[in-house]
């Protein structure tokens, strides 16, 4: 079972690498970070200021019995009281906007990163830790912007007003006062990596979880059939202890350094009346100025003792900070290049030259290959099947085509020219794929075949026609209004396949894929799928994969492979004069038809 630790991101800059990637997105609103600049000396000043006016009135005012004094400082305190509460809630109000604003950002840009990753990128991480980074970790950015966690700058200000303010009065007291200090921020740095690493394996425990949640409720019905419900669940409270061990472990931080604060504030306290009573007595300190003093450690420990919960949010944030940043840090591996050539169309040819590919090594570190040295060329117009025993490499061919992955030997060209050198959008507008297990998305119908409006009405009901998909759609309560459940449950396996096909069709493709897209189709429907494909594929390219030998039958040219090797390719009545592979396989598929 994988450790927490290794959910951990690669990424080894220090925490102020993490504030400053932050601030750049806090510097796209420049407005609201402004203005939380701006609040934050006033906040500061409206805190210091009050027992700085006790000490005048206890000291100078009363004493002297100077009553205009006494009432200037008087509404000044007022003043500067309710200076504290309006800017405090001004300073909170603005940043908890940019901070909303900073985070929507961020999980934008992250969203937008995903979704130009390759599809090795997800095959070697599973969908619950992606999910994890797009949810729980920006939501923890945003709990620490709407708790005033990042207000860690104001506590900063507010402490060197504290400090500032008492010096100025006395310097003796003052060094009495923070006796304490230097224990204290032993204390803050030895917490500090006890939280982190705390934190890092709650967020790693939690990726955990989500991955397994997002496997098994997508395979429950696997769970069921084989009566997997006991081990499964046992697994999950695995889980689900070491996730409660590690909040546990989190929260004993948290606690023992907000206890340990208040402690030192209290004793701190003690500490200052002790001494501070002796100087009083003999005249050397004010009764003003001791109070005034207890006030400024008491307001001195308030930002102390805050920050010690902000900083159990900011330990979240910065473990939540190595995650998506690595995750932003991930390189692209199907970057497009930056003088990419734009494509209209396939006008002549689509052509693998020498192409080798494998998803993984073995255990050696070799590659495994999957396809080896493969030469082969689509023609404009031309129809061709793909056969082969399972994983001879049929299903990889037709993700390399539209730059699913890119190969590692060899070339994918069209008209020429290495589909590296063109525009990746262009490329993939370049297909329409149909799909043995086909994805629906949440909404309508309509929706799902015209790709939210990419593709007009009419279009989508011509398409639907002609794969005669319209009939059940129509037979439904709303219509192509109908709304489709999760992965499009409320239909059949054969209704969803026509679905992708009349999806695929109403874009009008130039080159029209098919894999193993009749598996799922009864042979009426595919009967009837058929005659609409004799009209719908007339001058289009189409490629197609298959193991339903009598789907195939009369295309231009059927390709044999084996191995990741093109055996052998031709027509079917030329293959099947030949002994090989693909008599083989039809002898078989009409032995038992």
């Amino acid at each position: 079972m994988t450790e927490p630790h290794e959910e951990e991101s690669r990424f080894s800059s220090s925490d102020w690498s993490y504030v400053r990637r932050l601030l750049g997105y806090m510097m796209i609103h420049k407005r609201w970070f402004y203005l939380s600049l701006i609040l934050y000396p006033l906040s500061a000043l409206s805190i210091v200021i009050p027992p700085y006016l006790v000490q005048q009135i206890l000291d100078v005012a009363i004493p002297t019995r100077d009553m205009d004094l006494f009432y200037i400082l008087a509404l000044v305190y007022l003043a500067s009281v309710l200076g504290e509460y309006v800017t405090g809630f001004m300073s909170q109000l603005s940043m908890s906007i940019l901070g909303q604003r900073s985070v929507l950002t961020l999980r934008t840009e992250l969203y937008t990163h995903v979704q130009k990753m390759s599809a090795s990128f997800y095959d070697r991480n599973p969908i619950g830790k992606t999910l994890t980074r797009l949810t729980n970790d920006t939501e923890s950015l945003a709990e620490v912007f709407a708790t005033g966690a990042v207000t860690i700058l104001a506590d900063v200000v507010i402490l060197i007003g504290i400090v500032s303010a008492m010096l100025i009065m006395d310097v003796k007291l003052t060094l009495f006062a923070f006796i304490t200090l230097p224990v204290l921020i032993a204390l803050v740095v030895f917490m500090q990596r006890k939280a982190r690493v705390a934190f890092r394996s709650v967020r790693g425990l939690l990726a955990r979880i989500n991955a397994f949640l997002a496997e098994h409720l997508a395979g429950m019905s696997v769970v069921q059939a084989f009566v997997q419900q006991d081990r499964t669940s046992d697994e999950f409270e695995e889980l689900n202890r070491q996730y409660r061990d590690a909040n546990r472990d989190a929260i004993l931080v948290d606690s023992a350094l907000f206890s340990i604060v208040e402690a030192l504030g209290t004793f701190t306290v003690a500490i200052l009346i002790w001494l501070g009573a002796v100087d009083l007595s003999t005249g050397v300190v004010g009764a003003g100025t001791l109070v005034a003093f207890i006030q400024y450690i008491r307001r001195f420990f308030v930002p102390i003792r805050d920050l010690s919960a902000k900083f159990t949010m900011l330990q979240q944030a910065f473990a939540s900070c190595e995650r998506i940043f690595s995750l932003l840090d991930e390189p692209i591996e199907l970057a497009e290049k930056e003088n990419a050539r734009p494509l209209s169309e396939m006008k002549e040819t689509i052509r693998l030259r020498d192409v080798s590919f494998y998803y993984k090594r073995d255990e050696h570190g070799e590659p495994d290959w999957v396809l080896k040295n493969v030469n082969l060329t689509f023609k404009r117009g031309e129809q061709v099947a793909l056969v082969g025993p399972t994983g001879s490499g049929k299903t990889t061919i037709l993700k390399l085509l539209n730059r699913l992955y890119d190969v590692q030997k060899g070339a994918i060209e069209i008209d020429g020219v290495d589909l590296k050198e063109l525009q990746l959008a262009h490329v993939r507008k370049l297909y329409a794929v149909v799909l043995q297990d086909v994805f629906l998305f949440a909404g309508t119908i309509m929706e799902n075949l015209s790709l939210g409006g990419l593709v007009s009405d009419d279009d989508v009901i011509k398409a639907a026609r002609a794969v005669q998909a319209d009939s059940f759609i129509m037979r439904l309560p709303d219509g192509y209004q109908t709304q489709v459940q999760e992965l499009g449950s409320n239909f059949s396996a054969g209704e969803r396949q026509l679905l992708a096909f009349a999806r695929a069709l109403a874009l009008d493709p130039e080159v029209l894929v098919l894999d193993e897209a009749t598996s799922n189709v009864d042979s009426a429907t595919e009967e009837r799928l058929q005659q609409a494909l004799e009209m719908l594929l007339k001058d289009r390219t189409a490629i197609c994969v298959a193991h339903r030998l009598s789907t195939i039958r009369e295309v231009d040219r059927i390709i044999v492979l084996k191995h990741g090797e093109v055996q052998d390719e031709g027509t079917h009545e030329e293959l099947m004069s030949r002994p090989g592979l693909y008599q083989k396989l039809a002898k078989l598929h009409f032995e038992a038809a």
